[in-house]
């Protein structure tokens, strides 16, 4: 088939009156869709069965939240992911505040990311300026000097606990052994009177 689609289009190119295409008949020859390779090409599907159709429209289904007017679920980058896993931990980083509890284990598929624009009338007390703005939460959070304070300090108490407790289990471990040893080498004989 190839062949004769070759010789068609040379006879084409090449009459007898060795005349030339109009550059509109060569380039619809270049877009056309038999080729020299189109035996090896598979035939598309005329015919879906129902099975696949729903398979195609539970996947498109998946992508948007219906009952929240078509929320999208957008791509879950590490930078997103840390910025919600921050979210997440909120109640950890401001314990002087009151958080409501996390109601999923796991991250949301569907959420959306929004940016707070101020009023101008908060120009001068309660806005932050440009020059301080990071593109992240973990970004701000790691800018934040009090914050880097409050997690040293609390990251010291937790070491100061751990080892604490660790000293306590060495000289309770400690005590352990030495009973064993004193009960291995003074054990407890039984004469049969109570």
């Amino acid at each position: 088939m190839s062949q004769k689609f070759l010789e068609l289009k040379n006879s084409l190119l090449n009459t007898d009156t060795k005349t030339e295409l109009s550059k509109s008949a060569q380039e619809a020859l270049k877009s056309c869709v038999i080729t020299d390779d189109f035996e090896t090409k598979p035939v598309p599907q005329l015919f879906e069965s129902r099975r696949v159709k729903r398979k195609k429209a539970k996947i498109e289904r998946s992508k948007t939240l219906k009952d929240w007017y078509d929320l999208p679920a957008p791509e879950l980058t590490q930078q997103r992911k840390n910025d919600l896993e921050v979210l997440k931990m909120r109640s950890v980083l401001d314990t002087k505040h009151f958080y409501k509890k996390n109601d999923l284990k796991v991250l949301p598929k569907y959420f959306q990311i929004g940016q707070v624009i101020e009023s101008p009338a908060d120009f001068y007390h309660s806005r932050i300026p440009k020059k301080e703005r990071k593109k992240t939460l973990v970004d701000e959070l790691l800018a934040d000097a009090e914050f880097k304070n409050k997690c040293k300090r609390k990251y010291k108490t937790i070491v100061q606990e751990q080892a604490f407790k660790s000293k306590r289990v060495q000289m309770h471990m400690k005590n352990l052994n030495r009973d064993r040893k004193h009960k291995r080498n003074n054990p407890v004989r039984f004469d049969g009177e109570l």
